[in-house]
């Protein structure tokens, strides 16, 4: 049974009776106050205008990952990505993974919301996915959840974020709605992802 159904069967079972035991499963006093300045060596976060947080990410190296913890809202130094079960998304260049699927062990789901970010608030009943090993296209890279967040002009070689929002099942078994606001920073460099995200 994947996360999502024994989220979904807890609630149908004990909406009201159970409410205690739900917020242990969905992960409760386990997500903290977001952290707010530089949460890492590559990462800064603020409170976002409008609710939730917006985490910049200096993820312009082309082979280190840079991984965040959306519980604890700072950055983590892993060593070994598939079998570290706390942090919940990477980054590398326009790359983000998932510690889910062929990227990480901690059981991780994602599914992609057509809303902008300050719409979304609850958990899809459906849609969700891992990242999955590589398929039928044109690059040798895993099909990341997110691989589809942004549009590439082939003309001005700049990336733009597609208006939409991803919800994040954690393995704590916490959520949070995701959206990828900006590719650049202040200066135009990129790979520096601006990420709007919030629990749920």
């Amino acid at each position: 049974m994947t996360l999502l159904q024994r989220l979904l069967a807890a609630q149908l079972l004990c909406p009201l009776a159970c409410a205690g035991d739900l917020d242990d499963e969905l992960g409760g006093d386990a997500v903290q106050p977001p952290a707010e300045g530089r949460v890492g060596p590559n990462t800064t976060t603020e409170a976002r205008e409008g609710g939730g947080q917006l985490s910049t990410i200096d993820a312009s190296d082309e082979v280190l990952w840079v991984y965040l913890d959306l519980e604890t809202g700072t950055e983590l130094e892993v060593e070994d990505p598939a079998d570290d079960l706390r942090w919940d998304l990477a980054f590398r260049r326009f790359h983000i993974a998932t510690n889910g699927g062929v990227s990480g062990s901690a059981g991780s789901e994602v599914a992609l919301v057509p809303q902008l970010f300050d719409e979304v608030s609850s958990i899809p009943d459906s849609g969700f996915l891992v990242d999955a090993s590589d398929g039928d296209d044109d690059n040798e890279d895993p099909d990341y959840v997110f691989r589809d967040w942004y549009d590439y002009n082939f003309m001005t070689h700049v990336l733009t974020a597609h208006p939409q929002t991803y919800v994040v099942l954690t393995g704590s078994g916490n959520a949070f709605k995701v959206a990828i606001e900006h590719y650049y920073d202040e200066a135009g460099t990129s790979g520096f992802p601006t990420v709007a995200w919030a629990a749920l």
